[in-house]
């Protein structure tokens, strides 16, 4: 491939440290932040694998004020970018961006209080998120066209999320993202129409709207207490699946056929499983008679709206890569997923370059960089 092919990861990760995120709370909610983040990193401790090892790295985490981690997460995990700096410190940050030649990312945040904040008032949780989006802007100061963070919207509030787009656009913000279930949030689904402002905010803006694979409160209450595996791999292999039910909802549901500019992102789910899904859906248009019914949502097959609207992101899916001409090559873009279990750090080029070496240069091209450029206007 050669390395005159640009790289950006369309997926990689910051955590914002905790003093960054309470500088821009008031201090009686700063206390109550505080407080719902330690009942959440308590319920984590409880159903983490490791448990040897589990309490010293939160005490660790804590020290350094960055919330409670995921399983295995933290120094001694198997993996390169385990536990390195650069998962909370921009400096650090760049310096592994360069080792690993990537020239920009799209980061997913994590912060203290954000998760927990779902314990919190409507009216609270509105001012945790913007004070997290604020502190991500902080963060990524230091080079905002490297280091791009994905801001999240309080949907509870759908008011208040178009002002936050606003205010994101005004800060030459990229991208932004919505929970992956709604109802676990108390709201709505996304085809409901009280969020139609919403998408039209996104559709004028060009700003594309992510969502990134998470644990749901299913996966969390009732498969982790299950899974007998030391090191959780029933859970921890379950959520790319749960993602279907997204490109379902809006591919069918007639979202994407009512705002036809609006851009989704479907995140860290891999790519493999998506032909097969379209087919599906597209196959139980005429099989389950959906054409039948005088009220239809959509006046194209579901695969029409993917292709037009939709894109993924992945970091290692040679299944995926093989199906490339299924999946779309333009609606794919490259993640190292830093500092994360599946991340390619630091051999992301030689990982491309395994993926793509039987491609035409155009497709690398795209793939590596190109589709990430276009879609959030880098």
């Amino acid at each position: 491939m050669g390395e005159q092919f640009r790289i950006i990861s369309a997926d990689s990760h910051v955590t914002i440290p905790a003093d960054l995120v309470h500088q821009h709370l008031p201090a009686a909610l700063s206390a109550k932040v505080s407080e719902a983040e330690a009942a959440l990193a308590a319920r984590m401790l409880e159903a983490k694998p490791q448990k040897v090892k589990q309490a010293e790295l939160k005490k660790e985490r804590q020290a350094q004020g960055l919330g409670a981690g995921m399983p295995n997460f933290g120094k001694g995990a198997p993996w390169p970018a385990a536990g390195r700096e650069g998962d909370h410190d921009p400096v650090a940050r760049l310096t592994d961006m360069d080792v690993d030649t990537v020239e920009a990312e799209i980061l997913y945040v994590g912060a203290p209080g954000l998760a927990a904040a779902a314990a919190l008032a409507p009216a609270e949780r509105v001012q945790v998120t913007k004070a997290v989006n604020s502190a991500a802007m902080q963060w990524a100061s230091i080079d905002p066209k490297r280091l791009m963070p994905v801001y999240s919207l309080p949907i509870n509030d759908v008011a208040a999320s178009v002002a936050e787009v606003e205010r994101i656009v005004a800060e030459n913000g990229k991208a932004v993202q919505v929970p992956l279930v709604p109802r676990e949030m108390g709201a709505a689904p996304y085809w409901d129409a009280s969020y139609d402002p919403l998408w039209a905010i996104l559709s004028e803006t060009g700003v594309p709207l992510s969502q990134h694979v998470g644990a749901s409160t299913y996966l969390m209450a009732q498969v982790m207490p299950e899974d007998p595996t030391p090191f959780k791999g029933i859970f921890q292999s379950l959520p790319p699946i749960f993602m279907a039910e997204c490109l379902a909802g809006w591919t069918v549901s007639g979202v994407l056929e009512r705002f036809p500019d609006l851009r989704v992102v479907l995140v860290e789910a891999g790519i493999g499983w998506i032909p097969y899904f379209l087919e599906r859906l597209d196959t139980m248009v005429d099989n389950h008679g959906w054409d039948t019914f005088p009220e239809k949502a959509i006046s194209e097959k579901p695969s029409f709206y993917w292709y037009r609207n939709m894109a993924a992101t992945f970091e290692q899916d040679l299944v995926g890569v093989q199906l490339l001409d299924k999946v779309g090559v333009d609606n794919l873009m490259w993640a190292t997923d830093y500092p994360h279990p599946d991340s390619t750090w630091p051999n992301s080029r030689e990982i491309l370059e395994t993926h793509f070496s039987n491609l035409p240069a155009d497709h690398v091209e795209k793939i590596a960089s190109g589709n990430v450029t276009r879609l959030y206007h880098l």
